[in-house]
């Protein structure tokens, strides 16, 4: 069972990472952060502006659960859910980015937007985790494009390796370019 404070603990984890991402990334000039390495693969902006996708939708989902209800307790098997999507994006595999997750065609944006538009998500994350009732810690308030609805707690934690998978492709990204 999760609690308030593990998912508390959680978001600060995620958010320190990032934090630490972007203090790095102020040793690189813009335009090397805003370059895409070729044409098939995503710049440093690129990728952050997926992340404020993904998070994003995933808050609007809790946000709208919490609204309308009808949200219960996650299964068990949600658990194992889980721990599947977290082992499938440690692997070295690419997967392409569920639509939902997706930019949007010929949307572009400066690299100091990006980081301002992801602040700005993980700032209503912090919020939106800070008013939850403890009570709701273990609902469906998660839901993946393709594993499906997990907890808030679950869907955090796969959140957060979703962001170390792509922190890893940003590394990757300022060196290559």
């Amino acid at each position: 069972m999760g609690t308030k404070k593990d998912l508390l603990k959680e978001f600060s984890l995620m958010e320190n990472e990032r934090k630490l991402l972007l203090s790095e990334l102020e040793k690189y000039p813009i335009d090397t952060l805003e370059k895409k390495p070729n044409a098939k693969e995503w710049s440093v902006t690129e990728v952050i502006m997926h992340l404020v996708v993904a998070e994003s939708a995933s808050l609007a989902y809790m946000r709208k659960k919490l609204e309308v209800g009808g949200h219960g307790k996650a299964s068990f098997s949600a658990g194992i859910k889980q721990r599947l999507l977290n082992l499938a994006i440690s692997l070295p595999i690419k997967y392409k980015a569920p639509k939902v997750a997706q930019l949007k065609e010929g949307e572009t944006v400066s690299y100091v937007e990006a980081v301002s538009k992801w602040t700005d998500v993980r700032n209503a994350m912090q919020a939106a985790y800070e008013s939850l009732e403890e009570s709701i810690i273990d609902n469906e308030l998660f839901k993946h494009p393709a594993a499906g609805k997990i907890s808030v707690l679950q869907g955090l934690r796969f959140m957060r390796q979703h962001a170390i998978r792509h922190i890893d492709q940003i590394n990757r990204t300022v060196l290559s370019v």
